[in-house]
């Protein structure tokens, strides 16, 4: 393996070719130029990924196709989440994600109330753990134990 920095090869090679490039074949010239073998390829692919979203120099145009940031303008690269976010805010979110949470909660609750119902038969057994302990566990200040 050559060394050498992922994200320079990358740069190196989008200035090269002078235009976007989908991520597969920009990896492949990654990976072609710092000969990266098969078994170093699970570890390094999504170092690379992650360094190339995280770094300004690079944008993802859409459909993971990516650039030089410095050949696009502002308002091709940048999305506006304010619109997303107001949307949101008016409609009072997203009826799904509402039934998801409250089917998330009761799963939660039967969850807890399970095991209170497993703490009251370990304590006839002769458990070691009363209510009092999971409810101090839970983080529940509440005197209905």
């Amino acid at each position: 393996m050559k060394q050498g920095s992922m994200l320079d090869s990358a740069r190196k090679i989008l200035t090269a070719a002078g235009a976007e490039m989908r991520f597969a074949d920009l990896w492949a010239k990654v990976k072609e130029e710092l000969d990266i073998t098969p078994e170093e390829e699970g570890d390094r692919i999504s170092h690379f990924y992650t360094d190339l979203s995280m770094s300004g120099e690079f944008v993802v145009l859409g459909e993971n196709t990516w650039d030089l940031r410095a050949r696009h303008t502002y308002d091709k690269t940048h999305i506006d989440v304010t619109e997303v976010y107001s949307e949101v805010n008016e409609t009072g979110g997203d009826a799904a994600d509402e039934e998801e949470e409250k089917e998330y909660n009761q799963s939660v609750q039967g969850s807890i109330e399970q095991e209170e119902e497993d703490s009251e038969d370990e304590d006839e057994e002769g458990g070691s753990k009363p209510k009092e302990d999971a409810a101090d566990l839970l983080g529940i200040k509440d005197d209905s134990f």
